[in-house]
């Protein structure tokens, strides 16, 4: 009796679970786990590294060839100077300035290598710098005037005077300023910026000084 009831209910409860409707599925599919990559086309070419620029020789538009008026010298040499003490900055050039003209002091063992006439690493790193300025204020003279200390004979050290002198006249011209703009003279001894005795190896009194002068409309 109790079996002939059960019956009824268990067929009754098999019936509802067929007619249970499934959950509804999601409309894409994920890809199995460890799906390998589809190789790329044929055509398809990797994008090339991305190019590194090279930098460019710094170029300089001049101000302006050709003679100053007076009334505009005064603003001229004082943007000079201003552009001058930037670019040499921590350079260990002196810059002086004497009425309109500029006085930059170079000691010789900062330009050459020694017992030298040729420049130094550092030497044609300065004039370099020192070329872009004097490209742009464009009015100007420039004369390169080489010194010794008192070791050596005196015609030894006008021969070494002059030669170093004009070793940095070349070196301005090769990095851009005209030729004409520049000159070159040696003192050798005769004009000691630290007065010394005969024989006395003093590193002050060997230098460059370049003196930079306006072209003034007369």
């Amino acid at each position: 009796m109790l079996m002939s009831r059960a019956v009824p209910i268990l067929l009754g409860a098999l019936l509802a679970a067929a007619c249970t409707p499934e959950p509804p599925t999601p409309g894409y599919d994920y890809p199995p786990p460890h799906a390998e990559r589809a190789p790329p086309p044929a055509s398809y070419r990797a994008a090339p590294p991305p190019h590194t620029a090279v930098a460019e020789p710094r170029t300089v538009k001049p101000i302006g060839a050709g003679v100053l008026a007076a009334n505009v010298v005064d603003g001229y040499m004082d943007n000079e100077e201003n552009e001058m003490r930037a670019a040499l900055r921590g350079s260990g050039i002196i810059v002086a300035r004497t009425g309109n003209d500029l006085l930059l002091n170079i000691r010789s063992d900062s330009l050459f290598e020694p017992e030298s006439f040729s420049l130094s690493t550092h030497g044609s790193e300065i004039l370099a710098r020192l070329a872009v300025v004097v490209r742009k204020f464009d009015s100007t003279l420039l004369v390169a005037n080489g010194f010794t200390d008192t070791t050596g004979s005196r015609a030894q050290n006008l021969t070494v005077s002059q030669k170093r002198a004009e070793t940095v006249v070349k070196r301005l011209a090769e990095d851009g300023v005209e030729q004409k703009r520049l000159a070159a003279k040696g003192f050798g001894d005769e004009i000691l910026k630290i007065p010394t005795g005969p024989n006395v190896s003093e590193a002050r009194n060997r230098r460059i000084e370049i003196r930079i002068t306006p072209l003034v409309k007369t």
